[in-house]
């Protein structure tokens, strides 16, 4: 299943709400600005999270077994979990604390990349992976390297940073931490990826393409008017 647009409107109206409250806060004690963040956008987020983190097949095995085990009653949140948990085979507790009964943020970017070159014509590059936030997840953590080679890493998210040294041919074109994007509770997707190659094409392409929306806006309003 695809989130792509949804997920950012929900991260926009998530993102400035985030700490307000945590998600197992009764209804009738949310601060009233923010309780349809909580209710509907974190949860959202959360579940595409979850289904991620899972796949599509388990959680819809874990809908389904939910759907059938509740259906027409009174379920609470805590059951909803037990269910992930069972079907899945994993403790997911962890994520449910942090996720519905806390209000930590996540918020991992990259730090720093560089590459350098040594003595010897090879590179020597440092990525630096920085967990901003205080609720962590599992990430992957992908260098490319120029020529198209990628270096992969699974980084458990705990520790306030990671760094990562290569030693090769080519030098680093980018970093990024959580590529796929499966952590979509990351409240500030943008600092998420650095690049070391200049970008000046792709924002030639960008300001020449506004430029032309801006000049048929401005034909239209003349030809109206004419």
């Amino acid at each position: 299943m695809t989130f792509g647009r949804y997920d950012n409107d929900r991260i926009t109206g998530y993102r400035d709400n985030a700490e307000a409250d945590n998600q197992s806060t009764p209804t009738w004690r949310y601060w009233p600005s923010t309780a349809s963040f909580m209710s509907y956008n974190k949860t959202a987020l959360w579940l595409h999270t979850l289904e991620n983190h899972l796949g599509w097949p388990t959680l819809q095995k874990v809908l389904a077994a939910y759907f059938e085990r509740w259906k027409f009653r009174h379920p609470r949140p805590g059951d909803f979990f037990a269910v992930v948990n069972e079907v899945s085979g994993q403790d997911l507790t962890w994520f449910f604390d942090q996720a519905h009964r806390s209000s930590n943020v996540f918020d991992y970017a990259i730090q720093d990349v560089r590459s350098d070159r040594l003595p010897g014509g090879s590179y020597r590059t440092t990525v630096v992976v920085r967990r901003h936030g205080e609720a962590t997840f599992p990430v992957e953590v992908l260098t490319t390297f120029a020529g198209g080679a990628e270096a992969k890493e699974r980084w458990d998210g705990t520790d306030r940073r990671v760094i990562y040294e290569y030693e090769r041919p080519e030098r680093a074109t980018s970093a990024a931490v959580d590529p796929r994007r499966v952590l979509v509770l990351d409240a500030n997707y943008t600092n998420n990826s650095r690049s070391l190659a200049p970008q000046t094409a792709e924002a030639s392409l960008k300001w020449a393409l506004s430029w032309m929306v801006w000049l048929q806006q401005l034909m239209l309003s003349y030809g109206f008017f004419a």
